[in-house]
């Protein structure tokens, strides 16, 4: 049975009622108790955050060599991330699917229900990605036209998602990748893997944009070119290291018979969880839209700030997905107590690191903004796009915590639920009121931002702390 507790200090697992919540089901657990699940979820999340803080480092770097070029490259891949956002929305409901069923298997025993959990992951990341890929061929000029922005924008943006459309498969997969890992106890193998796809990715980008002896200047199409090859690196690596004999699990890359069942299962439990992200993909396309109303630096200041704050936002993911596998392990184990306070842990860990980043980003926005842009307008613009997203960020890592724990527990429809209600139902509408119907502007609309995601992260945690999500029965 998978257990980190020492069973001298686990409390007694009582029975949640109906009428009585876990902060009161469950007693406060001693400073041992807290200090070891502490310790756990920083050694689950810190590999997984390192991992998408790299991620978030090459897509800063890569804004960074765009923004050498102009301002229409880097507000063309801004588009085109927000319209891919919307194409792999299928990404997230494989992904939060795995998370239960990779981490549940592990935790009643491992073996090989463990290992075809992992390939059912994989082959439909492929499968899927592959097909929106190509219908992403099909439509994206159409597709990147309707964000309104400038022709030059759409016609890079164009350029730009080719070959990024042609290697959805492999992006897709490169996330389950670190899902695997951590799934199965080995988040490091995960974050080391991820440090050799971004260092292709970083090596490759300036090279290719700019040229480089007998390799010709490429502009956006060598960014694109450098972004698959790092995808591709990290999926076949991935791939590679489950299937040697060291692994933990051992993983067997045969097509037949395909793993059907743990396939349907995974789709059924990440099916709610995937509407949630296609409501969020399609909250960015408009959020994108509504800004391209004001021109071209508006678009790429806010892709700029997207990019810098996304540091903070994968804190916040890496410590997320760490806390959904352990929370699906131990209510594998059953041990749903230790699921709860391993939750709570993590809400006030990422909240206090958020609260740290929030003061580093008001003290540093103008020389933040300077690596990017110099022109006076751009800087003081992009100051304050920063220093207002940023003020999002805490309840929005509330937020992320407790979707992870109902994500680990394969309870996904309250979280989809909200989800949607908080993106169109809050964060679009305070921003349009803010924005345009109050004619405050850019300014207006980045305050609506983060007056949302703080209201629906307070709203969303009166549901979570009710503990409807802490089921350990059979998946």
């Amino acid at each position: 049975m998978f257990s980190v507790i020492d069973s001298k200090i686990r409390k007694p697992i009582e029975k949640l009622t109906r009428h009585e919540g876990p902060s009161r089901a469950f007693a406060t657990p001693p400073h041992g108790l807290q200090k070891q699940l502490l310790g756990k979820v920083l050694d689950m999340g810190l590999p997984s955050m390192a991992s998408f803080l790299l991620l978030s480092t090459y897509d800063a770097v890569n804004i960074y060599w765009l923004a050498r070029i102009g301002a229409a490259p880097v507000a063309a891949v801004t588009v085109f991330g927000a319209f891919s956002w919307v194409m792999t929305f299928p990404n997230h409901i494989i992904g939060s699917g795995s998370v239960a069923v990779i981490s549940r298997r592990f935790g009643q025993g491992g073996g090989d229900p463990t290992a075809q959990a992992i390939r059912a992951t994989f082959f439909l990341k492929f499968f899927a990605g592959t097909l929106l890929g190509l219908i992403s061929l099909a439509i994206l000029p159409f597709a990147l036209s309707l964000y309104g922005t400038e022709a030059e924008v759409s016609s890079l943006a164009v350029r730009y998602g080719i070959l990024n459309s042609l290697c959805f498969g492999f992006s897709m997969v490169s996330f389950s990748v670190y899902t695997a890992f951590r799934g199965i106890g080995r988040p490091r193998a995960g974050m080391w893997i991820s440090v050799v796809g971004v260092a292709v990715n970083m090596i490759l980008d300036p090279i290719l944009i700019f040229g480089f002896g007998p390799i010709p200047r490429m502009d956006v199409l060598g960014a694109s070119i450098a972004n698959s090859i790092g995808f591709i690196t990290v999926a076949v690596m991935g791939a590679w290291m489950l299937s040697r004999p060291s692994s933990p699990v051992q993983v067997k890359w045969h097509l037949r018979p395909l793993p059907m069942p743990e396939m349907k299962r995974i789709v059924k439990i990440g099916f709610p969880s995937g509407f949630s992200a296609l409501s969020f993909s399609l909250m960015n396309s408009a959020v994108v839209s509504l800004f391209a109303h004001y021109g071209t630096l508006v678009v790429a200041l806010f892709g700029m700030a997207q990019r810098i704050l996304r540091f903070g936002h994968m804190v916040n993911v890496g410590l997320g997905l760490g806390t959904g596998a352990l929370v699906g392990q131990y209510l594998g184990a059953r041990e749903k107590e230790n699921a709860w306070h391993t939750s709570q842990v993590a809400i006030r860990l990422t909240m206090l690191c958020m609260a740290v980043f929030v003061v580093l980003i008001w003290l540093f926005s103008e020389p933040l903004v300077k690596i990017f842009f110099s022109e006076p307008e751009a800087l003081e613009l992009g100051s304050w796009y920063l220093r207002l997203l940023v003020l999002a960020l805490p309840f929005r890592a509330a937020l992320e915590m407790m979707t992870s724990s109902y994500n680990g527990a394969g309870r996904n429809v309250p979280p989809m639920i909200f989800g949607i209600l908080e993106d169109w139902g809050l964060v679009v509408t305070l921003m349009f009121v803010f924005g345009r119907f109050l004619g405050w502007g850019p300014y207006g609309m980045l305050a609506g931002y983060s007056l949302g995601h703080a209201i629906g992260s307070g709203v969303f945690y009166m549901i979570y702390r009710r503990g409807h999500w802490l089921v350990d029965d059979e998946l």
